[in-house]
């Protein structure tokens, strides 16, 4: 029923919207409210469809900050949906303090009178506030059950002590009021403490309308407290600091041994159908079985929304996606199939390499050496001439997207192509190469860029751990002095970058210098020789900077046989460099003359260890054999003749080794 107590002037109007309202409402104890501006639009469809999914019977109201959420909702016609305009809860204490508070004040200071103005009007038992951006997993009968007798219904934050402290104990994004007594008495305290002061600035131990909640166990009886993990479940108790253990079986998403009911998807942007922030607040690391049973449901859900709103308000959707540049995320999702696929890992590796024809071989066996220690992984193979392009086209590996160099080079670049090398330009080529993908592919946060003569005896885990939350990963040559003087103290053939401000000034600054000049010959002028010796520079001219010394980590002909000082061995299946793991090793000026006969050192005779030969060249030379015998079958070459060293008639190897 509508209470008579609303009329006054202009009320026949209102009592005939009313009486057509009320005839439409559901008898249900399933009774929601929440508000709405323009913005908050997809968040709101998003949790009508969550109840209409889950509850059989539920009223919804959406109380409606501007013009355009009340048309837009009204052409929607959503089902079980009642909209209210602000203007027709609004007195005169709300309308003076409107003025002076910001949007999202004005809506918080808008909940209890919301909530007061629902359970007085109509003929409702209870009413649940919600925000705008819960959504719900299961039935909120867990709500209504665990709230039983009592007359107010709170979420703690179960938060860190000094957030609580600070911005409250409960959470005002769900609360729940009966219209008895002491539900009434503690609703119109909330609305009076609410209309003198709510501010997102803390002030007098007061943070906006949430922490006047902190009083409502000790001022009001008959409060409950919810202690169901499940229910507004959020960022910040399920996230990270609690360390829940979050499962899905066959019916429901877990969160220690409650279902979860309704999540709390705060601080999420909005851009596109693709681009979101997950976490604006700061960069946040979320597992894989939130993202891929919690986020990603919803945004699934509303990349639908857009598509609704679309149908009927083609030129109105850009009104709810946020303005900012996405560039500002923190903890930015970039929605495409290879996000995705990416999501189906705790750890996901992007590996880049730079392809000629003349390095085909040796490209491919380092792909394939990965593929066999990992699957999740993604590698950029950057040819650098049509016929690398057109055979690794056909190879249609997995885990891989194939760039033509053409897709990278700008004027800059192109200036200096014709006057360097092929060596000299893939070198020149390999920071560009690492800023292309960064900008390019937004769920791309790291790239490893690797030579084509690389390749991983065991899993790149380590890769990844030790340079964690530094901004780039170095790794030491080891080498001699006179070499190291020359050539660098750092190998640029495994070096690693983050999409990050820090790691991108670097990435630029390593480019332009590159740009400016990248000779193979050692110029002691400037003192540089190729791409590598600017990295001399790096950790003197910026911070944060990953400095990797470990033996099993970018091992080389420089640093394990010319050096002779550590020692190679083999337990069970893993090949010890000292005492660490070899992860991956740099066959460097190693001349593949055909599948028989190889040069393991195309410089200089040097001394190999029969171990060394034993666990690490030979395995690598097979594998060579083995992509020989891979491109064969998988494409139309009879002759891998192009693809051997291109060496004279009379050239006598160095270090020979014949197989």
């Amino acid at each position: 029923m509508v209470s008579s107590n609303i009329l006054g002037n202009g009320g026949t109007k209102l009592f005939s919207h009313l009486k057509k309202l009320d005839s439409q409402i559901q008898r249900t104890d399933n009774n929601f409210c929440v508000i709405s501006g323009k913005e908050y639009c997809l968040k709101v469809i998003a949790l009508h469809h969550s109840l209409q999914r889950h509850c059989q019977i539920f009223n919804l109201w959406i109380c409606c900050m501007d013009s355009f959420t009340f048309m837009l909702m009204k052409k929607l016609n959503l089902k079980n949906v009642h909209l209210l305009q602000v203007e027709v809860i609004e007195d005169d204490n709300l309308r003076k303090v409107k003025q002076d508070r910001k949007p999202n004040e004005y809506c918080w200071t808008i909940k209890a009178p919301l909530v007061e103005y629902l359970l007085t009007t109509y003929d409702i038992e209870k009413m649940i506030y919600c925000d705008g951006d819960l959504y719900f997993f299961s039935d909120p009968v867990s709500i209504l059950n665990e709230w039983g007798e009592h007359s107010v219904f709170l979420c703690p934050q179960r938060d860190l002590d000094w957030v609580e402290q600070k911005y409250g104990r409960f959470q005002a994004g769900l609360i729940g009021f009966k219209k008895d007594q002491y539900g009434m008495e503690s609703l119109k305290w909330w609305k009076s403490r609410c209309l003198e002061w709510c501010s997102h600035e803390e002030k007098n131990g007061q943070y906006g309308d949430q922490k006047y909640l902190d009083n409502f166990p000790l001022f009001f009886q008959k409060v409950k407290i919810s202690e169901h993990l499940g229910i507004d479940a959020a960022p910040w108790n399920s996230i990270y600091n609690n360390n829940y253990k979050i499962t899905k079986n066959d019916q429901s998403i877990l969160i220690e041994d409650d279902p979860l009911v309704v999540f709390h998807f705060a601080c999420l942007t909005i851009y596109d159908s693709e681009k979101f922030d997950l976490w604006s607040l700061g960069k946040l690391k979320i597992q894989t079985t939130i993202i891929n049973e919690i986020y990603v449901p919803y945004l699934d859900e509303i990349r639908s929304v857009m598509k609704e709103i679309n149908a009927v308000e083609p030129d109105g959707l850009s009104n709810c996606l946020s303005k900012q540049p996405y560039t500002e995320a923190n903890t930015f999702y970039n929605y495409t199939p290879l996000r995705r696929v990416m999501d189906q890992s705790d750890e996901y590796y992007n590996f880049a390499i730079i392809l000629s024809k003349d390095f085909l071989i040796k490209g491919l066996t380092l792909y394939y050496s990965l593929k066999k220690k990992i699957n999740n992984f993604h590698m950029w193979i950057c040819c650098m001439d049509h016929v690398s392009f057109e055979i690794v086209n056909q190879l249609n590996l997995t885990n891989i997207s194939i760039l033509q160099v053409e897709e990278i080079e700008d004027e800059e670049l192109l200036k200096v192509k014709n006057g360097r090398t092929l060596q000299e330009y893939c070198w020149t080529m390999k920071a560009p190469l690492c800023q292309h993908i960064l900008s390019n592919y937004g769920e791309v946060d790291h790239i490893i860029y690797c030579d084509s003569d690389l390749y991983f005896f065991s899993d790149p885990k380590p890769i990844l751990e030790q340079w964690n939350q530094y901004s780039i990963f170095l790794c030491k040559q080891r080498g001699s002095q006179e070499l190291e003087r020359i050539h660098g103290q750092y190998q640029a053939g495994l070096i690693g970058f983050k999409k990050e401000e820090n790691s991108m000034k670097i990435l630029n600054w390593w480019r332009e210098k590159c740009i400016e000049r990248c000779s193979s010959i050692y110029d002691k002028k400037y003192g540089t020789w190729g791409d590598q010796k600017y990295l001399d520079a790096i950790p003197h001219l910026f911070s944060n900077i990953k400095v990797s010394d470990d033996p099993g980590i970018n091992a080389a002909p420089w640093n394990l046989v010319m050096m002779n000082n550590s020692s190679v061995s083999k337990k069970k299946k893993t090949v010890i460099v000292d005492d660490s793991d070899l992860i991956v090793y740099h066959f460097g000026s190693m001349l593949m003359i055909n599948k028989k006969n190889f040069d393991l050192w195309k410089l200089e005779p040097l001394s190999f260890d029969s171990s060394i030969i034993e666990n690490i060249y030979l395995p690598y030379i097979l594998q060579l054999r083995e992509t020989c015998r891979k491109l064969k079958k998988k494409t139309n070459l009879k002759n891998l003749t192009p693809f051997f060293a291109s060496i004279p008639d009379d050239y006598q190897s160095k270090n020979p080794f014949s197989i």
